[in-house]
């Protein structure tokens, strides 16, 4: 996703504006919540902790943070407060264990992260990454420093926008790096509809950065996303939704925008890294792996780690 959203990137990499750092543990999934990473207050020593998303002050989860697309970020801060602050190694203690908190921002080693592909953010020069304490989901947990492990739940991260009440506008993007030009050779894409008629094709668009080419006339790429329990209509303007043609459930079914119905051929659930038909087994897909403007988006059966099918949600974000 990124249209009008003035969002900086390279290599692939994704310059997020302020927003939500959620954790993709499932067991906020399973309860049926969003889990953040939030302050108690706005002061040195503030404790790093996990809290329900919807329902914190606004203020107390909304950072300003690097997000890695298809490669991982530079060392960077991780700001709250108007940038005032920064997330913070607490004593510079590098020790598995070691509590986070927040600190005036002031450019040091204490305050340098990396956003990996795996959903990861490691502390800069170390190995050692944001966890979960103990994959606790009440209230208050402080966040802490762990061995960095891709495969821990409790250390992937994503983010949303601020608060994420699937109101929109937002961006699907994604885009397997094959078959790219030279000229947009690491670019991200976005989902668009080819047009707002029931019928137009679902396709891989521009994102509106770039040196990517137009897109076809009247493509739009903003959609309003379902929230927690993340299962709903993915929307679009005039009241059409992404849709799957006649409910077929085959491999390479394109897929479509369609008046709201509210039935299942529209219900798609947003996963950590991935979208899903519901029930089905299916996920979203680049057709033949080709990122090119006008490539169908089709379902396929979901297959783990597969560049084809990996999306991220983000909201439309103006210049700050």
């Amino acid at each position: 996703m990124i249209s009008a959203s003035i969002v900086a990137l390279s290599a692939f990499v994704l310059s997020a504006s302020a927003g939500q750092i959620q954790s993709r543990s499932p067991s906020f999934w399973n309860a049926g919540i969003q889990g953040c990473v939030a302050v108690p207050e706005n002061a040195d020593g503030a404790p790093v902790e996990i809290h329900n998303c919807n329902t914190e002050d606004l203020k107390l989860q909304d950072w300003n943070a690097t997000f890695a697309i298809r490669g991982a970020t530079s060392p960077s801060p991780i700001t709250i407060f108007g940038g005032s602050k920064c997330l913070d190694v607490t004593g510079g203690v590098n020790k598995a264990g070691t509590k986070l908190q927040t600190w005036s921002c002031s450019g040091g080693p204490n305050q340098k992260w990396i956003n990996n592909l795996d959903g990861t953010f490691q502390w800069a020069g170390s190995n050692l990454c944001i966890d979960l304490t103990d994959g606790k989901i009440n209230d208050g947990n402080q966040l802490q420093l762990w061995t960095c492990d891709g495969g821990n739940q409790n250390q992937k991260w994503g983010n949303a926008p601020n608060p994420d009440n699937g109101g929109g506008p937002q961006i699907i993007l994604g885009g397997n790096t094959n078959n790219q030009t030279d000229d947009v050779k690491g670019q991200p894409f976005c989902i668009g509809a080819s047009s707002n008629t029931d019928g137009a094709a679902v396709i891989l668009a521009g994102c509106g950065i770039g040196n990517q080419g137009p897109n076809p006339s009247g493509t739009n790429f903003t959609w309003s996303i379902p929230f927690a329990p993340l299962t709903g209509q993915i929307r679009t303007f005039d009241n059409k939704c992404l849709d799957v043609p006649n409910g077929n459930k085959a491999d390479g079914v394109k897929l479509q925008i369609w008046t709201c119905s509210g039935g299942p051929n529209q219900q798609f659930h947003i996963d950590q890294d991935s979208i899903s038909w519901t029930g089905n087994g299916k996920v979203l897909d680049i057709s033949n792996g080709i990122s090119a403007i006008g490539t169908p988006i089709q379902l396929w059966t979901a297959f783990p780690g597969s560049l084809n099918q990996r999306w991220q949600i983000d909201p439309v974000q103006g210049p700050r």
